[in-house]
């Protein structure tokens, strides 16, 4: 087995670990996941049938998003590979790159594995990477990582076929977990040439499976790649997907054999969990629950209004009515307790409903009543939290609220794009112990998940901090700096926390999650009998 060079990002180490003033992108061997997947006897053959909630659009690799298990990068990974992925520990690992290094933080050295061919016989090596980032970095191209790719592919030198040199304009010593979740896939550009137009472009990369067959929208399937880089990787003969929206309906095509497993969280699946041949795995990656306030426009321009929210429901209720669960711990900050950054200083407003409405009245006073447009999904989940808060809100004076349900394609259009919203709900989690990109693109005036248009000087300026310095006491310092404008601003509504899981046939093996929990597809296996890794 190949031996991979790996950076651990600074985002992920406990701070009593982060001693190292330099950025040397400490070595991970693939021998630890190699010793994993042995430990589950892998099995040669078979096929896994993965339910994804939507299809890819493109097989653009640069038009991709959404780093999470059951989303279109699932697909697009299993034919291009990630370049360099992030792991459940934060570590940045090599992927169809050997090694992502730097000393300094600012020039980084990327060092491809020799003798990698895309499928067409093309080889992978740094003329094809470099063209596919500048075509990333092209505004014409029309990649959400366009301005992040921008921001240095002109700092691009190819030193020799299997090494690209990369000048950042300032420092960054996340640029290897940025990398892994905007702009990581790689396509023949022979393939890229070819086509006139996005949607002719064709699957060609050097992952461990080749596209088969696509009836779009509703399934997709692969076969192995003989020629992968990694043999006797993939262990599969065949990878399928299959596309069902709604929750409930990939939860019982999982339960009754129709696939092998789907993302979710725990009170969806419910006594489904416990299904005879079924089990749930957990990615152990903390995410947030979070809406946006639109500081755009509207009362939530007015930091009370933010805080009378805050203070009007109780959070704990707000979760209970959204999962039908009990026992959840609300979040205090951006950072949950597990993450080395958390600050117990700072904290977010609790409920106090005598403070909510004295807030409610001093708005009004102000002729600004809280008049407010809640926008959500119109799945299940979310029409019950949407309506407890609608009811919730409904008790105070001087307070009234409107409920609009959207499909879930509407959602981003809504809102990122039209603002035409008071408070906008995103379903599931997103990723919060591993800063960046997420942080930045979230909290930064300039963020790209920034949905609310909340912009402030000095959260740009700590974001900015805790990206320059590898000394892990001033990454700390300018994360405890932006915990203190959380609680200061209240940018976001923060309402729960939570790690996603998969809903899995018990017989599946090999699971290696990466960045939001996307499965390293090339581990996976179908065992003779009941093999999931607990």
């Amino acid at each position: 087995m190949t031996q991979l060079n790996c950076m651990m990002t600074s985002s992920a180490l406990p701070a009593a670990r982060a001693t190292a003033l330099a950025l040397t992108l400490l070595c991970a061997t693939s021998a630890g996941i190699t010793r994993a997947a042995a430990e589950e006897q892998p099995v040669r053959g078979g096929e896994i049938t993965i339910v994804n909630g939507s299809d890819i659009k493109s097989w653009d690799p640069a038009i991709n998003g959404g780093t999470f298990p059951g989303g279109p990068m699932d697909m697009l990974d299993a034919v291009y590979g990630f370049i360099v992925y992030v792991d459940v520990d934060g570590k940045v690992q090599g992927g169809m790159a050997e090694s992502l290094k730097s000393d300094d933080a600012k020039v980084w050295t990327l060092k491809l594995r020799p003798n990698v061919k895309f499928t067409d016989g093309n080889p992978y090596d740094a003329e094809a990477v470099k063209f596919n980032w500048d075509r990333v970095a092209d505004p014409a191209t029309l990649s959400p990582a366009q301005a992040f790719v921008a921001s240095w592919n002109k700092g691009i030198k190819i030193i020799d076929p299997l090494t690209l040199e990369i000048t950042l304009p300032s420092p960054d010593r996340n640029f290897g977990s940025s990398l892994a979740q905007l702009a990581p896939f790689i396509a023949s550009p022979a393939a890229l040439k070819a086509a006139e137009k996005k949607t002719d472009i064709k699957p060609v990369g050097a992952g461990p499976f080749l596209f088969d067959s696509w009836n779009q929208g509703v399934s997709m399937t692969m076969k192995r790649n003989p020629n992968y880089w990694d043999q006797p990787r993939p262990y599969l003969d065949t990878l399928k997907f299959v596309v069902i929206p709604e929750t409930n309906s990939r939860i019982s095509t999982v339960v009754q054999g129709g696939a092998t497993m789907m993302a979710g969280y725990p009170y969806q699946f419910g006594s489904n969990a416990t299904a005879e041949g079924v089990t749930t795995h957990e990615i152990k990656i903390p995410g947030l629950y979070r809406a946006y306030f639109n500081q755009a426009s509207g009362v939530f321009t007015d930091r009370r209004a933010r805080e009378a929210f805050y203070e009007a429901i109780q959070r704990t209720r707000l979760m209970k009515a959204y999962t039908q669960v009990d026992g959840y711990v609300m979040p205090t900050n951006y950072f949950t307790a597990s993450s080395p950054y958390y600050d117990a200083t700072y904290k977010l407003p609790e409920y106090n409903p005598e403070g909510a409405q004295k807030l409610f009245n001093a708005l009004a006073k102000d002729g600004k009543k809280f008049d407010i447009k809640i926008v959500t999904y119109s799945n299940s989940d979310l029409k019950r939290l949407g309506s407890y808060l609608q009811q919730a809100l409904g008790a105070y004076e001087n307070v009234s609220v409107k409920l609009e349900l959207v499909d879930q394609a509407m959602l981003t259009p809504t809102c990122k794009t039209q603002g035409n919203f008071d408070l906008c709900i995103d379903g599931g989690v997103l990723v919060s112990n591993g800063a960046e990109p997420i942080i930045s693109n979230l909290l930064g005036s300039k963020g790209s998940d920034n949905w609310g248009k909340y912009s402030s000087p000095e959260m740009d300026k700590a974001l900015a901090a805790a990206n320059a310095t590898m000394d892990p006491k001033a990454v700390k310092a300018a994360y405890a700096e932006v915990q203190k404008l959380v609680v200061q601003d209240l940018p976001l509504y923060i309402f729960g926390s939570e790690t996603r899981h998969l809903l899995i046939r018990n017989n599946t093996g090999g699971i290696v999650p990466s960045n939001g929990g996307i499965l390293q597809k090339q581990f996976l296996f179908v065992c003779k009998s009941a093999c999931t890794t607990k």
